[in-house]
């Protein structure tokens, strides 16, 4: 896999990221939140496509969902060579501050590529290219879903998912094994009473895992693990329940404008709302409104 720019390009540095012409671009959206950048495409190669791959700060993932090449070589820095193909499923990871020189064969493929803050631990990472990893592309094809669904989830989960790929990274291909505190007791009583309050005096703001586990005194890892518990849902899914049912009340009981709603309930716009009030809820708000508003 490639990441490539369009023909008659430079080899240039794009922010910190360095990347060689190859092939090109049929489809290519890009997402940025902190820590965690997305990439979707649909590329192209040619018989003879060259790429390289390079970012300073960021390990990068590239990931397979369809189509093939019909040859693949690729090294990353004085790494073990790589020859074969790009084929469904197949997941490269260029650790930062590394580079990866490629040559493609004709083919297309559809791929996503994730930009994964590298925390400065010291630890040394192994790259390859093509190599099967179930999480890793499940976690790429949700990250997908919640792209093309219009960023429902949010924040909340986006910190989730960064949260997984580390450790999964630090667990699967560094040379340390990573230190996870030992399991802290349920979120209950006091500690979840904070937490659930918290989030509903702040459903109109961009909510983030961290301040959350720090309410109840976790780790970002075991929080989400003992919310789930505790509420039957993961924090990202229980917000967005939250903010559907502040939008249901405030739809039957105001007058605010939509708009003005799906900012209360922390949406970016009325069409945001829009997408997930009906994903949620089978109508829209307009609709709910006039259906619910005088029972």
């Amino acid at each position: 896999m490639a990441i490539a720019h369009r023909p008659h390009t430079r080899l240039g540095i794009v922010g910190r990221m360095a990347r060689d012409p190859g092939g090109r671009y049929l489809q290519r959206r890009e997402y940025t939140w902190p820590g965690l950048g997305l990439e979707l495409a649909k590329w192209r190669s040619g018989p003879r496509t060259e790429g390289l791959c390079y970012d300073e700060d960021d390990h990068l993932l590239l990931v397979t969902l369809g189509g093939r090449t019909e040859h693949t070589e690729a090294r990353i820095e004085d790494g073990q060579r790589y020859v074969g193909a790009d084929f469904p499923g197949a997941v490269s990871f260029i650790p930062s501050r590394r580079r990866r020189e490629a040559r493609h064969g004709a083919g297309e493929l559809d791929y996503v590529t994730i930009r994964l803050a590298a925390p400065e631990n010291g630890v040394d990472y192994e790259g390859f290219t093509n190599r099967p990893d179930p999480l890793i592309r499940q976690l790429a094809v949700a990250l997908r879903e919640e792209a093309r669904g219009g960023l429902t989830a949010g924040r909340l989960f986006v910190d989730a998912v960064a949260t997984t790929l580390a450790l999964h990274l630090l667990r699967r291909y560094s040379d340390r094994a990573p230190v996870i505190p030992s399991r802290p007791a349920g979120l209950t009583g006091t500690r979840l009473r904070q937490v659930v309050e918290y989030i509903a005096a702040h459903l109109d703001d961009d909510l983030r895992l961290d301040r959350l586990a720090g309410l109840a005194g976790m780790d970002r890892y075991h929080f989400s693990r003992a919310f789930k518990q505790a509420t039957g849902l993961p924090p990202h899914r229980y917000v967005i329940e939250r903010r559907v049912t502040r939008a249901m009340d405030l739809l039957t009981g105001s007058d605010m404008l939509i708009a003005d709603i799906a900012h209360q309930v922390g949406m970016s716009s009325q069409s945001h709302l829009t997408t997930v009030f009906r994903k949620h809820v089978g109508d829209t708000p307009y609709a709910y409104r006039k259906a619910h508003r005088h029972r």
